[in-house]
């Protein structure tokens, strides 16, 4: 069997694991990032819009009046947010934080504030599309070292899977040992992957996890 790292911070669906040893992969699962919670206040209690790019984000909103308009980067944000009381009404058809702000730059009228909760490593070069933009970091992400028998296992692995630039930047200082493939779950991390690695690269047309699954599945089947 052919040996996968799953290196995102959630644990897989049974479903999702399923598709993948039903392909003749034997799973594992190694995070290589963590997400924490700055604390930081609310810093503004006037505002029109709320940005979310993740839904790592989300537990830091209990503060935030559920009556506010809310843009989401993809599904999985939109469904954390609207599980704490949430209603997301614009969610672009590319789940990407470029593509996020470039929808919201039709839609917020002059004079609006947009509220931008994010993490400390978020892509900040849209929010200058937006003329009022109060920046708020909610959570910090922390890499990790590989122990010895992980930087060792990885010269066997031959599918790696990484969700974020961080998980990228967490394996650079291994990456003489790995000689398989990388399925990056959006053009994002794409091109963090091929700034350190020119080993191929796989990316689904639809950047959700479950497409990536599948993206990783249709190969080795």
């Amino acid at each position: 069997m052919c040996d996968v790292w799953y290196t995102g911070t959630k644990r897989l669906t049974a479903s999702q694991r399923a598709t993948l040893e039903a392909s003749g992969l034997s799973v594992h699962h190694v995070p290589l990032i963590e997400t924490r919670l700055t604390d930081a206040p609310l810093p503004t209690r006037s505002f029109d819009w709320l940005v979310v790019t993740s839904q790592n984000a989300v537990p830091a909103l209990s503060d935030v009046p559920r009556d506010v308009q809310v843009a989401a980067v993809g599904e999985k944000t939109k469904q954390a947010l609207e599980a704490v009381g949430f209603t997301v009404s614009l969610m672009p058809k590319t789940y990407t934080g470029e593509a996020l702000f470039h929808d919201l730059a039709h839609v917020v009228k002059p004079g609006e504030t947009v509220l931008f909760a994010r993490g400390d490593l978020a892509n900040t070069d849209h929010m200058g599309q937006l003329g009022h933009v109060v920046d708020w970091v909610v959570y910090e992400t922390v890499g990790r070292e590989l122990t010895e028998t992980e930087a060792e296992a990885l010269g066997r692995v031959q599918v790696l899977l990484v969700l974020s630039p961080s998980a990228v930047h967490a394996l650079t200082p291994y990456l003489e040992r790995f000689h398989g493939t990388w399925y990056a779950i959006g053009e994002v991390t794409e091109r963090a992957v091929r700034q350190v690695s020119t080993l191929p690269v796989r990316v689904p047309e639809c950047y959700t996890m479950d497409a990536l699954i599948q993206c990783v599945g249709e190969d080795f089947s």
